[in-house]
């Protein structure tokens, strides 16, 4: 195999790695942003939740100031009844308090009704209020591992990019521009294996002279179909996984 064209097939590993770390890289926040935006909308539940609670709570409080004036009128209602001498005015009174509690029932049947509305918010919010904290849990906890992970993937482009300039120290800079614009166009895959006549990249055939001449190992040599810079591995020697198989 010519030099060249060997040194290209080890720089599109090492781009093809990169490449595969940066993608890793970009993934890994936006799952985070998925979790932290689920946490986050679950949170803004508990404040509503919250919020309602404690309306609910001053509902509870009015009823019970009603209830407490309604007893107070009641009490002074019959206190003033053993005062009253006069028959008409004492039916009257009767009334009165009956009417007083009958509302004093029906103030004591809505605060009934506001206690156990009270009671469900109160009890789902400490379940929604663990659940966050298990979530938040859990949220930092990736953060930290996404931290250390993103840490280490960079570390790694790092190596790999001191090691990709070795290489391109080697390739002619004309070869090297002309590989790097073929990376750019055809999605990171600048150079192809041939395997019995069929361009791995874009899988169609070459032409039977050309790939006659593509086996003789005299020159560089590209696709006709996707311009991809070609090689030919012999049977015997093509023992390993071809990276640059891409659709």
């Amino acid at each position: 195999m010519l030099p060249e064209l060997s040194k290209l097939i080890s720089l599109q590993e090492l781009d093809l790695e990169i490449k595969g770390l940066v993608q890793c890289q970009h993934e890994l926040p936006q799952t985070m942003r998925e979790l932290e935006a689920q946490l986050a909308e679950m949170q803004a539940r508990a404040a509503e939740k919250l919020q309602e609670l404690e309306e609910t709570k001053k509902q509870h409080r009015q009823l019970q100031q009603e209830m407490d004036m309604l007893d107070e009128g009641i009490t002074r209602s019959r206190q003033r009844l053993m005062e009253i001498k006069d028959n008409i005015e004492y039916k009257a009174m009767l009334k009165e308090i009956a009417f007083k509690e009958d509302r004093k029932d029906q103030k004591e049947t809505e605060i009934l009704e506001i206690s156990e509305q009270e009671d469900a918010l109160t009890a789902e919010l400490a379940s929604l209020q663990e659940e966050i904290n298990v979530r938040q849990a859990n949220l930092e906890k990736l953060q930290a591992e996404v931290a250390a992970e993103l840490a280490e993937q960079e570390a790694k482009i790092n190596e790999l990019q001191s090691q990709r300039q070795q290489i391109q120290k080697n390739i002619p800079a004309p070869l090297l521009k002309r590989y790097d614009f073929i990376r750019e166009k055809r999605q990171g895959i600048a150079v192809a294996e041939v395997r019995q006549g069929v361009c791995q990249a874009c899988h169609m055939n070459l032409p039977p002279q050309k790939f006659i001449e593509l086996q003789m190992d005299q020159e560089l040599m590209t696709c006709p179909h996707c311009q991809r810079i070609i090689y030919f591995v012999p049977l015997e020697e093509n023992g390993g996984a071809n990276p640059a198989e891409a659709a």
